[in-house]
C-alpha cells in the first residue's frame, strides 16, 4: 500500500479524494442546470429526496437522511423548504408519535416523470463516453471506498 505523501496518488489532480469531488461537483450542477432548464422550481438536492419518496411515500425523515447521506440539520432543512414549496407534506407516525413520515403532495407527484427524465438525461450525459463495464467496476470501487469509510458514527 503507498502511503508517502509526495507518491502520485495523494497529490494534486490525480488523488480519489480531489477527483471525486470535482465529479460530485460537476454532476450535481449538471442536474441543477438541466433541472432550470426543464421549468423545475427544485434543487439537485431537493431532487434526490423526492426521488427517494417517488420510489416509497411514508418514510421518516430519519430513513430519508440515511438513503441521502444528509445530517439531521440538512435533512430538516431540504424538508422544510420542499414543504414550503408544497412538494412534500408530513404526517403523524401512527406506530411512533414522536416523528413524521413524509408523503409527496399532487404537486409534488405531478413533477415525477419530468423530473426523472431530466435525471435521466443528466446521467446520459455524466456517462456516454464511458464503455459499460468501465462503469460497472467504477460503482463498484466507490461503493467499496463508501463502505470502507463509513463507520457507525456516520449513520444518522
Amino acid at each position: 500500500m503507498t502511503t508517502k505523501l509526495d507518491e502520485k496518488e495523494f497529490t494534486g489532480n490525480e488523488s480519489i479524494g480531489y477527483l471525486t469531488g470535482v465529479a460530485y461537483r460537476s454532476i450535481n450542477k449538471r442536474l441543477s442546470a438541466n433541472l432550470k432548464a426543464s421549468g423545475n422550481k427544485i434543487t439537485s438536492e431537493q431532487y434526490g429526496i423526492l426521488k427517494q419518496l417517488w420510489i416509497s411515500e411514508g418514510q421518516t425523515q430519519l430513513d430519508l437522511a440515511c438513503k441521502t447521506s444528509k445530517d439531521k440539520p440538512g435533512i430538516t432543512r431540504l424538508l422544510n423548504n420542499l414543504e414550503k414549496k408544497g412538494f412534500i407534506e408530513r404526517r403523524v407516525n401512527e406506530d411512533d408519535k414522536r416523528c413524521n413520515k413524509i408523503y409527496l403532495t399532487s404537486k409534488g407527484k405531478k413533477m415525477q416523470k419530468i423530473s426523472l427524465e431530466v435525471g435521466e438525461k443528466t446521467v446520459i450525459e455524466t456517462t456516454s463516453s464511458i464503455d459499460k463495464s468501465e462503469m460497472q467496476i467504477c460503482k463498484k470501487v466507490l461503493a467499496q471506498i463508501c463502505t470502507n469509510l463509513i463507520s457507525e458514527e456516520d449513520i444518522i
